[in-house]
């Protein structure tokens, strides 16, 4: 058995609940989506035109987007700073704000890039907000596809992965990840997966104690009233 301080740890982390907040755009002087190092945000409800309107500013640079797809069926994006999102059109984005996040967020040109995913850790990508072309290879085995808007993607090391935008300033793109076994948790989700070998704690929900649940995500639309229980296993 692990130390009962460890999970005294993951326990504490699960505990942060993140806030949902809803921007209201067009971008202005002083109507700003902005994300601050060292935090990121999860983006679960994009509403508005955001045909060749929507810009992301990553290292005080701006990057014009040449599409930004509407999230569908439950989807989400994620962004980790310093960043912000510029919007030119009405929209409407309601995002969970994350602080010291275990979130990457990668610029890719035109040129390819190279991630290296390490043995037994395991690279989840949120959806991309546009078609990245990709190729993942091992052992000098390799497939190519693309990552598609609304649909996040997951690779287990070791091996890498290669993106480029197809696109040419001032266009590109960006992706947003994290390493399953760093020890995350997702807003709503209160999940957390730690270093390989320890333990994987589980936040469940029911509103009967009868059916239990993972919290995935989920709307504050929830019931108010909710049990809650632990699962801890390796």
């Amino acid at each position: 058995m692990k130390p009962i301080a460890s999970l005294a740890s993951l326990l504490l982390l699960v505990s942060k609940f993140a806030l949902g907040e809803t921007f209201i755009g067009p971008t202005t002087p002083t109507n700003r989506l902005l994300v601050a190092s060292n935090s990121a945000v999860i983006i679960t409800t994009t509403l508005g035109n955001f045909t060749n309107s929507t810009q992301v500013v990553l290292g005080g640079s701006p990057i014009a987007l040449d599409y930004f797809a509407p999230l569908e069926n439950g989807g989400s994006y994620a962004l980790a700073g310093p960043a912000e999102l510029v919007f030119s059109n009405a929209v409407t984005i309601t995002y969970y704000a994350v602080t010291n996040s275990a979130i990457r967020t990668q610029f890719i040109a035109n040129d390819p890039i190279s991630i290296s995913i390490a043995s037994n850790k395991t690279m989840h990508l949120f959806g991309v907000p546009t078609t990245v072309n990709a190729s993942f290879s091992r052992s000098g085995s390799f497939v190519s596809f693309a990552l598609e808007p609304n649909r996040p993607a997951e690779f287990t090391g070791p091996g890498a992965l290669a993106l480029s935008s197809g696109v040419f300033p001032p266009y590109a793109k960006f992706i947003s990840y994290y390493i399953a076994e760093d020890g995350f948790a997702l807003p709503d989700q209160r999940a957390i997966s730690g270093p390989s070998g320890s333990f994987a704690v589980t936040v469940e929900k029911s509103a009967d104690l009868k059916t239990w649940s993972p919290v995935l995500m989920q709307n504050t639309s929830d019931p108010v009233k909710a049990f809650y229980r632990l699962r801890i296993e390796r």
